[in-house]
């Protein structure tokens, strides 16, 4: 694409005219439909392709987000849509694409990131991270919940099942088929998402018909064994519509979007009373679509390079959830499926005198940081890897006892930190978190572009601390802080706390 040749910035692609708008550096063309509105007799259905519009499509504001509770202004079930993030530079054409997804629980989120209340730019505002590494960034809207991942299907073959993840799977069909004319090139695309979005991208490497959509994929904080088989999703289908107060699962869409969104409070109670450490609606592994649990998976044909990694801890975040409840309740519900003597041994292991802090970093260890090794030892048998951890906790973080905890790298990436300044959560800390910031922008972008976080092309000077790919002999892990490290074998010790075990919700 070449600026010259935009008539206010005007482009003609396969699907018709298309208007963005300049801000600053970066040609922004938000609200771009990807697939047909999901309604009437495409609801609950598979996307079906956006082919093509007449006239002008003014892509200068935001679609609206995925039906979602809590509700706010700008929620609707006709959410297909996706955001293009063009630098000015687009005039080299031919960029590296990276395709985001967004995290929440399959529950929560949307693209404006406005659930964060950040602000005109959003959390999720690619501008910063598409001119610094000269890269277009594709943020995309999927179906969540009810309308995306709950499993219907187990209870009426009137339903599909994983619409979002096959959400996800159109948006980069729509790469292939239209990238180009925005300057982007087909043939160099990264899947990057954090937690939920980061499952996704990881289990979309678990999906054949996506195999050849992508090229690279990014992992940030997935929970990587939240996925139920169907029998456990139809199980939670039936209790979140009895909740709902659905009687005849063929008539869900006659109820109200608050009706049958609220039912997920109490989901999260229901699930949460048996196990710690899962969503309470995922993906489901029917054997169809999604063919095979993520972190039992070989990835024997994958060919793909992933960067996938955590942060130091996890889930402190989540500590409201544990908290108040007794000792041997809350490690029952930590490792549902294993003895009184193994969960004894564990907390042991942690803490002889175990507080709330210590159940949260427990359950935060098996949630990411083992399963990202699972998929780094499975992936890394025929493919580069690279894996890292997020350590920097700004003061009040600490203060709070949040440390490096679950999101807490966001910012930082995106680069849009003047809201959080304003707060301020990193008072005393913002030319720190700054610093990092741009240097985590720069392994990532250099990821997207070549496949290796240490340069962007061959040739050019490494990065100055060198990240080294991961094997299962040299277990390398980048970190990140006020200063930056790779070691090796540094967990180690988790894995010994946790007396060898890998998998605790997937068997």
């Amino acid at each position: 694409m070449m600026l010259d040749k935009i008539d206010n910035f005007v482009l003609l692609t396969p699907q018709g005219k298309v208007k963005g708008r300049l801000k600053d550096s970066c040609i922004k063309y938000l609200g771009v439909p990807y697939a047909e509105a999901p309604v009437g007799i495409l609801q609950f259905k598979a996307p079906v392709e956006k082919l093509e519009w007449f006239g002008e499509l003014d892509a200068t504001k935001f679609a609206d987000d995925p039906i979602q509770h809590p509700m706010y202004l700008g929620c609707s079930e006709d959410c297909l849509y996706l955001n293009v993030y063009v630098p000015k530079c687009a005039s080299l054409s031919k960029l590296p694409v990276v395709v985001w997804l967004f995290g929440g629980s399959y529950v929560h989120g949307g693209c404006k990131g406005i659930v964060a209340k950040h602000g005109p730019r959003g959390l999720y505002d690619a501008e910063t991270f598409a001119v610094e590494n000269s890269c277009i960034v594709i943020t995309i809207n999927y179906r969540l919940g009810l309308h995306g991942f709950l499993y219907l299907k187990g209870l009426s073959d009137k339903y599909e099942s994983n619409l979002g993840l096959k959400d996800c799977e159109m948006a980069l069909r729509w790469v292939h088929r239209n990238i180009d004319s925005y300057g982007g090139d087909p043939n160099n695309v990264t899947l990057w998402g954090q937690s939920a979005g980061a499952a996704l991208a990881v289990a979309m490497m678990c999906v054949p018909s996506a195999k050849d959509l992508f090229h690279k994929v990014i992992s940030q904080s997935a929970c990587l064994e939240s996925f139920y088989t169907p029998e456990e999703a139809t199980e939670v289908a039936k209790k979140y519509l009895e909740i709902a107060g659905v009687d005849n699962v063929e008539e869900v869409h006659k109820y109200s979007y608050g009706q049958l969104t609220k039912a997920i409070e109490s989901m999260d109670e229901v699930v949460r009373a048996d196990k710690f450490g899962i969503c309470s609606i995922n993906p489901v592994v029917d054997g169809e679509y999604l063919k095979e649990f993520p972190t039992l998976s070989t990835f024997a044909d994958l060919g793909k390079p992933i960067l996938i990694g955590s942060n130091a801890n996890e889930a402190r975040v989540f500590k409201s959830v544990m908290k108040g409840i007794k000792k041997d309740e809350v490690m029952k519900r930590i490792f549902p499926d294993f003895s009184e003597d193994f969960r004894n041994k564990v907390i042991d292991a942690y803490s002889k005198k175990p507080k709330t802090r210590d159940f949260c970093d427990i359950a935060g260890d098996i949630m990411y940081k083992v399963q990202k090794y699972n998929i780094a030892d499975a992936i890394s048998a025929n493919n580069n890897v690279y894996v890292y951890q997020f350590n920097y906790a700004p003061i009040i973080f600490r203060i709070l006892g949040f440390g490096a905890c679950h999101v807490a790298e966001m910012p930082l990436l995106f680069g849009n930190m003047r809201p959080w300044f304003n707060m301020p959560l990193y008072f005393g800390d913002q030319m720190t978190a700054i610093e990092i910031g741009k240097r985590m922008r720069k392994y990532w972008g250099n990821f997207i572009w070549s496949g290796n976080p240490n340069y962007a092309n061959n040739g050019d000077i490494p990065m100055p601390v060198v990240w080294t790919k991961y094997t299962s002999a040299d277990r390398n892990c980048m970190n990140f802080g006020k200063t930056d490290s790779c070691e090796q074998n540094q967990d180690d010790e988790t894995m010994r706390k946790l007396q060898g075990e890998r998998h605790f919700f997937v068997k």
